[in-house]
């Protein structure tokens, strides 16, 4: 998600003659709404950098382990059925893991609402339970 004009993210290769040039980006799909004319002036951001992200999100829960799983056991009698079971999921997949190193999709697709890339510097990493996790692109 687009952090500047709210617009969604997409996936774009760039590529080249040479292949060691080719590069997959994601960029807001309304940078050029007019073709030809910049609509948003968010940057690009490398595959990679977003992999990075979450690996190093994912990490930082585990980190704060007691944190986040007395956060998430607070929200366990809540009235909302899929908030109980997603909280409940967040529990039995964190009480036991461990970091990881390299990105996992089932894994993000269970723990990762959206993220919103702002200016190309940061992201904001919005868990499925609301729960906002701030990176800062190096």
């Amino acid at each position: 998600m687009c952090g500047h004009c709210g617009s969604p993210f997409g996936r774009k290769v760039w590529n080249s003659t040479d292949e060691r040039l080719r590069r997959i980006v994601w960029r807001c799909n309304g940078k050029y709404s007019v073709k030809g004319e910049k609509s948003c002036q968010n940057k690009h951001i490398d595959d990679k950098v977003l992999y990075q992200a979450f690996i190093n999100t994912f990490n930082a829960i585990i980190e704060n382990k007691d944190y986040f799983l007395e956060k998430w056991q607070q929200n366990i009698d809540s009235e909302d059925y899929l908030q109980k079971y997603r909280v409940r999921q967040f529990i039995e997949l964190i009480e036991k893991a461990e970091p990881i190193t390299e990105f996992d999709l089932e894994l993000y697709f269970t723990l990762i609402r959206k993220f919103t890339v702002f200016e190309g510097e940061r992201i904001v990493v919005s868990l499925l339970d609301e729960t906002e996790i701030e990176c800062e692109i190096e």
